[in-house]
């Protein structure tokens, strides 16, 4: 019988007195954040135009200005995330801490780069400017040898996703080998022990989730080699079964089973992966919330760091929803339930 050594969430976090000031900052700001009954009216808005009338008494309002039609959107959601960045940086303790919240677009632009040097093609719109390393001092190590110049875990999964497409010839391998280095360095390098504890759940759901994408495209046979490393489930495990339902059956005794069994339940109905990816990210959600809870420690500053980004995320989901003309039942029922 399969159990994890937690019931909901692992336990993580430790008194850090130094964090004492970012602590009041950041739990003064969680008091500005949008909730889910401004996110229903914000659906609920007639046009796009209406909807912007509704941010004006937000944080984005000092933004509005420049948004003069709605594919402009994106300048304010760009503004306001470059500025939580900018407070994470004015807060951390640790250095390596605003290092990791943006490795994540590293290894983005790690992909970026690979398929425009195998495809023999500009990408460079595709870039992210939100990376640790710019993506010409990216280019820099790589092409030149200068590997003194970014992390070598950047480096290995240039050398990973090369190798991997020329061994296989398919493009997602590309994604695939990318993802596993950068998860390898959160579950297991990461100084931060939530980012760990984040990234190690993330595995083991992002791992269940990808066995039922490849039951349904009848594609298990390429499971073992898609895997992400690191996660609190056997790897083994997913080797063992034969299906779908043997795989949730095994994972009766874990909390995963109530994360994933309802929307397992409504994809056999509908075959939708709405609310299952909605519960997943209610339990993410959730998982931060628990961190707001810390007393002292770099936790409350990265609980808010990701209530903050899931914000942004979620008004990005609603102006491109209002921009298309989709029905306000359809944007309700993406919104995560913890906020």
């Amino acid at each position: 019988m399969l159990k994890l050594p937690f019931n909901r969430y692992p336990y993580f976090g430790r008194d850090n007195p130094e964090y004492a000031f970012a602590c009041g900052k950041v739990r003064a700001l969680e008091l500005k954040l949008l909730d889910r009954v401004r996110f229903e009216r914000l659906s609920s808005a007639a046009d796009f135009g209406e909807l912007l009338k509704l941010l004006q008494d937000t944080e984005y309002s000092r933004y509005l200005n420049e948004v003069h039609k709605p594919g402009d959107f994106e300048v304010l959601l760009r503004k306001e995330y470059e500025a939580l960045l900018q407070l994470v940086s004015e807060l951390a303790m640790d250095s390596q801490l605003e290092m990791d919240l943006r490795f994540p677009y590293d290894f983005l632009n790690v992909k970026v780069y690979a398929k425009s040097v195998i495809f023999e093609k500009d990408f460079s719109r595709s870039y992210s400017t939100y990376s640790y390393y710019p993506a010409s001092v990216l280019k820099d190590a790589i092409e030149n040898g200068r590997y003194d110049l970014v992390h070598r875990i950047i480096l290995s999964s240039f050398e990973n996703a090369f190798s991997s497409y020329y061994e296989k010839k398919e493009i997602f391998q590309i994604d695939v080998a990318v993802d596993k280095e950068m998860f390898k360095y959160f579950c297991t390098e990461s100084r931060m022990e939530f980012l760990r504890v984040y990234y190690n759940l993330k595995a083991d759901l992002q791992n269940v989730v990808t066995f039922l994408r490849l039951e349904r495209m009848n594609r298990l046979n390429i499971l073992m080699s898609v895997l992400l490393p690191g996660g609190y489930l056997p790897p083994s495990l997913f080797g063992s079964v034969r299906d779908f339902d043997s795989l949730l059956y095994e994972l009766r005794h874990t909390p995963y089973y109530e994360v994933i069994n309802p929307g397992y339940f409504d994809y056999q109905k509908n075959g939708s992966f709405v609310r299952l990816e909605r519960d997943l990210d209610n339990y993410f959600d959730g998982l931060v919330k628990e961190a707001s809870k810390k007393d002292l420690g770099v936790e409350p500053l990265l609980s808010y760091y990701f209530k903050k980004k899931n914000e942004i995320s979620i008004l990005r989901m609603i102006m491109v929803s209002k921009i298309n003309e989709l029905p306000k039942e359809m944007i309700l029922e993406r919104i995560p339930e913890v906020l």
